[in-house]
């Protein structure tokens, strides 16, 4: 006893500021953490104390000026359950200021060392109702962009058992109620940095001074671009003030992508990746009993042959678009070299009808592949191999350009000038050939065959792309290679001569053989929608299960909103929320569950802005237009004119508003996270034409004669700005 009362003494004489940084991280409850004494951290909570201070020092008295000034009644601001699920016997303030005082006093010291801000919660521990959520992000933990998968891990784990982010503290989880992700594409940055104006613009020259000189400060915090800004720096643009109220911090974001484009935002938050053992056992599935599929499950519809530019067939172009008798492209033209374009002949009844119940429906299968060389009108046909189904080979050719040859490209085609030195056949020999062997029985079979039938300048309406049925490793919009896919799923090496290039034969094998594998393990082997679920059957996987709804003006997320329990088309943005706060309180009269997470989107301020895909209809349009060698020139669309000022302050002002509406009408301890979507998309929008433009007319034009040009210097100016639109921001908080 006297020992034990010996340390009782030494432990009561120790200072606190005598404790060096081992013995610190002794007592700290997040020992692997570095620390974080020297850089910001900001915490989102359901409700903020007039002033900041420690843990250690609050007393009971500062507890209920707190409270006092939040306008709230204390027994609700610290319970987040519903009135209902209130215990009537409630403890009294001032014992609940002992029990806090005494907690703190007896060694939980809510600043553990670690750049962590907590906020200090009850002691009683039998009833976690009693605790709100709190969200705490330590700055240097933040050591690239926030991306939305970050977001989406978060909303995962507040409703699951999922990881957050490593720069994410997110304490009494357990309490979160419900969790709203706000998708509100045109809320950028430079709404609130104050790049875009929002009010009348100055008249006085020296106000003029001032806001070029705004214009050109950093528009992010002071330690880096993807660091979090605070909203009480400097006053928010008018507008935008009511969101201080609600939010603590802006937090920038960047869109998933490349260099030459960005992924939906939509689906990056909606698709989750399956783990791994989870996703063996689904393909171990797949394969003990694959659904039977036929040759004609693997064809391109007409949209994605337009999608993925191919050329189409004249059963398949729009009778608004079909050439006249003098455009015809199967009549010969004086500047197209005598080398005109044909298409196969349609057979007046289809082959399925023949053999009905096979796997081939009576097609003849053929698997193509073309080897090009770079002449003084473009890539130019040099090389063609067609394989049958059983694997012979129909027909290879080497074809004579009937340009000068300016490279061979021989580490990719595999041609050298001695190999054509001595070829006389030219490509009407090779599109003779064709007409005998390819009808409307026919299905070509082939890796991006698009580039291969502009070489042929052939027009074929039945294609099976392997880039197409098989997926990327990162999902679409990207493709796979064929050499990848062979080392992927058939095991088998190809290309593999660096200095002698491909071979167009063993490139058709493999195509072959992907499509029989294909047909052999299903359309789900090889896609990512085997790698990928849906947040929504994530989520009612969980334990216990959670449900989800999807809120939205139109039907673009009809897939997703499939396995969401609730599901509504509003009317407009006001609407949007109306029926938010019903998927988040339900609705007795119409027999509405509320559900745990709600997606939603907003629209009015991105159709404001102009940024809602203005020139997505003219690549649309423009993939269905046909073009030959005398096709007058066609202009790309100017680009919007950018709305500020007072026009745009209003639309910003009302979806503000809706903002905090949707805040105020949420239950307590529910999460609200905000999207904004992407950057300004309109100028990587142009130049996405303007490259679509020039790829469309430089297929059947000289370089010169296009009406656009696409040089390295448009190259760069796209990723610079697919760049600057994949910058986004997101606010949290926890009401």
């Amino acid at each position: 006893m006297a020992r034990k009362s010996k340390r009782k003494t030494s432990r009561g004489k120790r200072r606190p500021e005598a404790r060096d940084d081992a013995d610190e991280k002794a007592h700290s409850p997040l020992p692997t953490l570095p620390s974080f004494d020297d850089l910001p951290t900001f915490t989102l909570q359901s409700h903020t104390p007039s002033e900041q201070k420690s843990a250690r020092k609050r007393t009971a008295d500062h507890i209920s000026d707190a409270e006092d000034s939040s306008k709230e009644d204390s027994s609700s601001k610290r319970h987040c359950a519903s009135t209902e699920d209130t215990p009537k016997d409630k403890p009294n303030d001032d014992k609940d200021g002992d029990n806090y005082k005494k907690d703190s006093n007896d060694g939980g010291d809510d600043d553990d060392g670690e750049g962590w801000q907590h906020i200090p919660v009850r002691k009683k521990k039998t009833n976690r109702g009693d605790s709100y959520p709190e969200i705490s992000i330590s700055s240097q933990r933040i050591h690239t962009w926030t991306r939305i998968a970050d977001l989406q891990s978060l909303i995962l784990h507040l409703l699951s058992f999922d990881a957050p982010p490593q720069w994410m503290l997110i304490k009494n989880k357990s309490a979160v109620r419900r969790v709203v992700y706000l998708y509100v594409p045109g809320f950028s940055m430079d709404l609130f940095d104050g790049r875009t104006p929002l009010i009348s613009k100055p008249v006085d020259e020296k106000e003029e001074e001032e806001e070029e000189e705004k214009k050109t400060k950093p528009t992010h915090s002071t330690l880096g671009e993807f660091f979090p800004v605070s909203l009480s720096q400097k006053p928010l643009p008018q507008p935008l003030a009511p969101l201080s109220s609600i939010f603590t911090h802006v937090l920038p974001v960047r869109a998933g992508g490349d260099n030459n484009k960005i992924f939906s935002p939509v689906y990056n938050m909606l698709n989750v990746p399956i783990e791994a053992d989870t996703n063996k056992k689904s393909n171990s599935r797949h394969h003990k009993r694959p659904p039977r599929l036929k040759i004609s499950d693997l064809l391109l519809s007409t949209e994605d042959l337009i999608e993925n530019e191919y050329p189409l067939h004249s059963s398949q172009v729009p009778e608004s678009d079909q050439p006249t008798s003098d455009d015809s492209a199967d009549k010969p033209n004086e500047n197209s070299d005598e080398e005109e374009w044909f298409e196969t002949q349609l057979s007046p009844l289809p082959p399925r009808n023949n053999e009905a119940g096979s796997t081939l429906e009576g097609y003849t299968i053929y698997s193509l592949d073309c080897e090009m060389v770079k002449t003084s009108s473009g890539p130019t046909l040099a090389r063609i191999s067609l394989i049958s189904w059983d694997g012979t080979v129909a027909y290879d050719s080497l074809v004579k350009p009937t340009s000068p040859i300016l490279d061979y490209l021989t580490p990719f085609s595999g041609i050298t000038e001695s190999m054509l030195q001595d070829i006389t056949t030219t490509l009407p020999d090779i599109q003779q050939k064709l007409k005998e062997l390819v009808d409307g029985n026919t299905i070509l079979i082939g890796q991006s065959l698009n580039s291969d039938l502009n070489a042929l300048k052939m027009r074929h309406p039945w294609i099976i792309d392997t880039s197409v049925i098989y997926d990327h490793p990162r999902g679409k919009p990207m493709k796979p290679s064929l050499k990848w896919l062979s080392q992927k799923f058939l095991k088998k090496e190809i290309q593999k001569q660096s200095t002698t290039g491909h071979d167009s034969i063993e490139d058709s094998i493999a195509c072959l053989e992907l499509v029989k594998l294909k047909l052999e393990r299903g359309k789900e082997f090889g896609s990512t929608a085997a790698n990928f679920e849906s947040i929504f059957t994530k989520l009612s996987s969980s334990k216990p299960p959670k449900t989800g709804g999807v809120v939205d003006t139109t039907d673009v997320n009809k897939k997703f909103s499939q396995l969401a329990q609730y599901t509504k088309r509003a009317t407009d943005d006001d609407d949007v929320i109306n029926n938010v706060l019903k998927a988040v309180n339900g609705d007795i009269t119409t027999g509405i569950a509320p559900v745990d997470f709600t997606w939603s989107q907003l629209r009015d301020l991105n159709t404001s802005r102009g940024w809602n895909n203005s020139y997505q209809k003219f690549i649309t349009d423009l993939n269905t237009t046909l073009i030959t060698p005398t096709s007058p020139p066609i202009t790309i669309p100017e680009k919007p004119i950018p709305v500020s000022g007072p026009e745009l302050g209003e639309v910003v002002s009302k979806t503000v508003e809706r903002i905090k509406r949707l805040y105020d009408g949420l239950p307590k301890c529910s999460v609200l996270v905000v999207y904004g979507g992407t950057g300004d998309p309109v100028e990587m929008g142009r130049l996405n034409a303007l490259q679509a433009l020039y790829r469309k007319e430089f297929k059947v034009k000289k370089w010169d004669e296009c009406s656009v040009k696409w040089t390295d210097t448009e190259e760069q100016a796209l990723r610079r700005a697919i760049g600057e639109a994949r910058k986004g921001v997101a606010l949290l908080a926890v009401k």
